[in-house]
C-alpha cells in the first residue's frame, strides 16, 4: 500500500483528492493547507484521512512515500525543495516552479536523492493524446508532419500570480515536442497584458522545429470561449483533437479529402486518474516519469526562451 500525502485542497487540490481516494492501493494519508477552514470541508467526507495546517507533520511521518503539491504556483519550488531532501517522491502540479534555475536546482535535488520529482503535465497521460501518439507513427506521419496548430483560451479570469505561458501555454509547449519526437530549435513570441492585468494574459507563439515543422501557440485568459483544440496537418492526413468535445467526437480525422470520421480513443480513464497511477507506478518501481527530470528542464528552457522573445518584443531566440 502506497502512503501519500497532498499539500494543498484549493481547485487542483480537490481533483486530487478526489482522484487520489478512489485508487486501489494507494492510502492518502494526510492532507495539508494552511487555510482550516478551507481544508476541514474538503476532507469532511474523507473521514479516514488526517489533516493538518502544519508541513512539518509530512515530513517527519517516515510512512509517507509520496506527496503531491496543489498550491500555488509561488510555493512550488520551496515546498517541493523541502520534501526532495526528505528522500520522498513529489508530484508537482504545473507550473512546477516559476524560473529555469529553480527547476535545475530541483531536477538536480531530486537526482541527487535518488528519488521522484515528476511534473503534473496531464496531456502526456490523455487518453486521446495517445490515441494521437499511436496514429502518427503507426502512419509515418510524423516525417510528412507540416505543422501543428494549437489554441488553448479561457473566458474567466485568471489566477493571480501567473501568467498565461505558464498556466495555458505550458500544456501545448509539451504536447509539440512530445507528439513531433523532437526538441524546438527556436521561439518567436508575442503577447501582453490587456486589460491592467498585472501578469501576461495573451501570448503568440511560434516553435520552430527541425526540418521546418512549425508548432503555433495561442494562448489567452480573456478569449470569447473557452478552447481546448489541436489541429495536425501533414502530408497524408489532417487531425483535430477538441477536447470540450465528448468522448466519442474528441479527434476528428480528414485523409485524402474524405469527409471527417472520428478517431476512436481506447481508454476511458480520466487524464488525472492515468496521471496519479503513473506516479504511483514510478514510486513503486523506483522509475523515472513520463513528465520527470527531463522533461521539466525542457519546459523550464523553452518557457525561458519565449519570456526572452516577449521581453525583446517578437525577436527570434535560438533555444540552447
Amino acid at each position: 500500500m502506497i502512503k501519500l500525502a497532498l499539500i494543498g485542497c484549493g481547485k487542483w487540490g480537490k481533483h486530487y483528492l478526489k482522484t487520489l481516494t478512489s485508487i486501489e492501493g494507494c492510502e492518502l494519508k494526510w492532507v495539508c493547507d494552511l487555510d482550516l477552514r478551507k481544508l476541514k470541508e474538503a476532507v469532511s467526507a474523507y473521514p479516514q484521512i488526517k489533516y493538518t495546517e502544519n508541513k512539518a507533520d509530512i515530513l517527519n511521518d517516515g510512512t509517507v512515500q509520496g506527496v503531491v503539491i496543489a498550491t500555488t504556483p509561488e510555493s512550488h519550488y520551496m515546498l517541493a525543495k523541502e520534501f526532495i531532501s526528505k528522500g520522498k517522491a513529489v508530484l508537482v502540479e504545473k507550473p512546477v516552479t516559476m524560473n529555469r534555475k529553480d527547476s535545475i536546482d530541483l531536477t538536480h535535488l531530486a537526482a541527487a536523492q535518488n528519488t521522484i520529482l515528476m511534473a503534473g503535465y496531464t496531456l502526456i497521460y490523455h487518453p486521446a493524446v495517445k490515441t494521437i501518439k499511436r496514429f502518427l507513427e503507426e502512419n509515418d506521419n510524423i516525417d510528412n508532419l507540416c505543422y501543428l496548430n494549437m489554441s488553448r483560451t479561457n473566458s474567466s479570469s485568471q489566477c493571480s500570480g501567473v501568467d498565461v505561458l505558464h498556466d495555458l501555454a505550458v500544456h501545448d509547449i509539451y504536447l509539440s515536442r512530445h507528439l513531433i519526437g523532437e526538441d524546438p530549435i527556436w521561439v518567436i513570441a508575442q503577447g501582453g497584458s490587456y486589460p491592467k492585468s498585472a501578469d501576461n494574459n495573451v501570448a503568440y507563439i511560434l516553435l520552430g522545429f527541425p526540418n521546418g515543422k512549425i508548432a503555433s501557440i495561442f494562448a489567452s485568459f480573456i478569449h470569447t470561449e473557452k478552447t481546448r483544440k489541436i489541429t495536425l496537418v501533414t502530408s497524408k492526413a489532417k487531425l483535430v483533437f477538441d477536447d470540450v468535445q465528448p468522448a466519442d467526437k474528441k479527434i476528428q480525422l480528414l485523409i485524402n479529402g474524405d469527409n471527417n470520421h472520428a478517431l476512436k480513443i481506447e481508454e476511458n480513464l480520466e487524464p488525472l486518474k492515468l496521471e496519479c497511477l503513473h506516479f504511483i507506478e514510478c514510486i513503486n518501481e523506483n522509475k523515472e516519469p513520463h513528465s520527470g527530470r527531463e522533461n521539466i528542464h525542457f519546459v523550464a528552457k523553452i518557457t525561458d526562451c519565449i519570456s526572452d522573445s516577449l521581453a525583446k518584443g517578437g525577436e527570434k531566440v535560438m533555444i540552447r
